[in-house]
This record gives structure tokens, sequence and C-alpha cells, in this order.
């Protein structure tokens, strides 16, 4: 909505950086030198029930259903993809791992949506490429939008964080690796570019960040060599925002925009960039140890 060539590594694996509308996963060309696992292909049953009564005929078939009903199969089946794609790379287990994170960070989008009162979202799955959550209405404010921006990298941390936890008691690598995954992927989706997390929430503190964030990339994918097309697109679509920016123009919502409310993402932003750029300094485990038991 959705969260970037290769990220900072995750010892032990490579993987590409992560972006995302909203939340991306690893790049294919990343694991090039690993050996790829043969692919199994898996059989979803469907079964179909008659019903004997016109009223249970009406109920079952009854579009509202029928629409609720692939929207869930979209999802899960999105899912179970995205689990198979990266198994290809990273494992079957670490997959799943890497696929519950997404699914997180999306939930809590899901959660502050329906908070809102807004109709219920739903969640695609995207293999290779993360995620992203939709719904009909949208935000009428900025602090609402912000609020359901936040969320999401709020929850994935919180879920970096329970990793870190487990990791840190048991003295499991694995699951070092998994909260460093956790935490730098929702840390990228915090930076203050149009397309991300980070961008939506800058949009009510000051639309200049856009700047700030567009740079920040720039010099972060020479400097770290973060080159790969999802990055490349994402830097080409935020060159009109950048220019609206510099022209001085805002969204019309900005004006609407209380100074409590300015503060109060603003503290949240910056409180939640600080803890997930800790986060990743302190789960960061060596290449040698990412999979210990």
């Amino acid at each position: 909505m959705n969260e970037p060539t290769s990220p900072p590594a995750v010892p032990g694996l490579e993987r590409s950086q992560a972006i995302e509308g909203e939340y991306l996963g690893p790049d294919p060309s990343a694991a090039s030198g690993r050996n790829w696992k043969a692919a199994g292909g898996t059989a979803v049953g469907i079964a179909v029930a008659f019903a004997k009564f016109k009223s249970f005929l009406f109920v079952l078939f009854n579009l509202k259903w029928i629409f609720l009903g692939s929207k869930f199969a979209l999802t899960a089946g999105t899912f179970l993809a995205s689990i198979w794609f990266y198994s290809l790379f990273y494992g079957w287990a670490f997959a799943f791992v890497f696929a519950a994170l997404i699914a997180i960070h999306e939930g809590g989008h899901v959660v502050f949506v329906r908070a809102l009162g807004f109709s219920a979202p739903a969640v695609y799955f995207v293999p290779g490429l993360g995620a992203f959550t939709t719904w009909k209405d949208a935000p009428k404010t900025l602090f609402q939008e912000s609020a359901i921006a936040f969320a999401g990298p709020l929850f994935g941390g919180l879920a970096g964080l329970a990793c870190f936890a487990y990791g840190a008691a048991t003295g499991s690598g694995f699951w070092m690796a998994a909260a460093y995954v956790a935490f730098f992927l929702n840390l990228f989706n915090m930076i203050p570019i149009a397309f991300l997390d980070g961008g939506k929430m800058t949009n009510a503190i000051s639309p200049q960040l856009w700047i700030v964030g567009f740079v920040f990339v720039i010099v972060a994918a020479i400097a770290f060599h973060w080159w790969n097309p999802i990055l490349l697109i994402l830097i080409v679509l935020s060159i009109p925002r950048v220019i609206s920016v510099f022209r001085g123009e805002k969204d019309p919502r900005y004006l609407a925009v209380t100074s409590r409310e300015r503060a109060t993402i603003a503290i949240a932003y910056f409180a939640l960039v600080a803890l997930l750029a800790a986060g990743v300094v302190v789960s960061h485990v060596q290449p040698g140890q990412a999979f210990a038991t």
C-alpha cells in the first residue's frame, strides 16, 4: 500500500531489500548462489454443499457471502503461495516465519482500519514482493491515515520483539535472525517516502520530510548497493511527489490537522523509528549463528 539490491544482510541469509507499497519480500536474484529446493504442488480441495431448503440455499449463495469467501480464499491462497516462494530460498521454517511477520504487519493495518470504523479490509500477499491491504473507504483525515499507517510497523515491531525475547531466552540464532528481519523491514517501511508507511505519517507532520526520505533512499541505495527494479520504481514514482513539495503544494487535508494531532503523530513516528533501529542493532547476529538452535 504494502512496504526495497540487497537489504542489509540478515545473518546467514542473503535477501533483497524489502519494499512494498506496504511490505516487500526478497529479490530472487539475492539467492542466486543458493540451491533451489524442489517445489511440490499443493492441491486445494473445494467442497460444494447442496442444501435441501431454499432458505439455506439463499444464505449459501448470497452474493455477499460469495464475495467474503473469495476474499478469504485469495488471502489464504496468496499467503500459502508466499510461503512456498520464500521456501525456495530460505527453507520452509524461515519461509513460514517470514510470511507470518508480513501477515502480522498487515494485521496491524487491519485492526486500526476496523477500529476507525471503516469497511472490512482485505489482505493480499504477493510472493517476493510482500503484501498489501485494501478497503473501500478512504481515510477522511491525515490523522486517520497516519494511525492506520503507524499500526503496521507497530505490530511488526512487536512481533520482532517477541522473536527477540524468545531468541535471547533460548540462545536461538534462528529467532534472532527472525527478529532482525522484523525490525529491519518495519524500520524500512518507516522511511519518509510517499508510498511507504513512514511517508503517510510524515505527510501529516511535514511534507518536507518526503525530500529527506527521497534523498536518503538514493544515498542508501548507492552506499549499500540496494539496487533492484522495485527500488528503482519506488524512486521514480516518488519524483512527482517530491517535485510537488518543492513547489509548496500540500495535501488539502494537511491544513485540517490540529497541532495536537501533529505532535502526537510526530512523537509516535520518531519513537517507533528509534525503537526499531535499536532492535536492528541488538538483534544482529553473526552469520554462523543465524540458524543455531
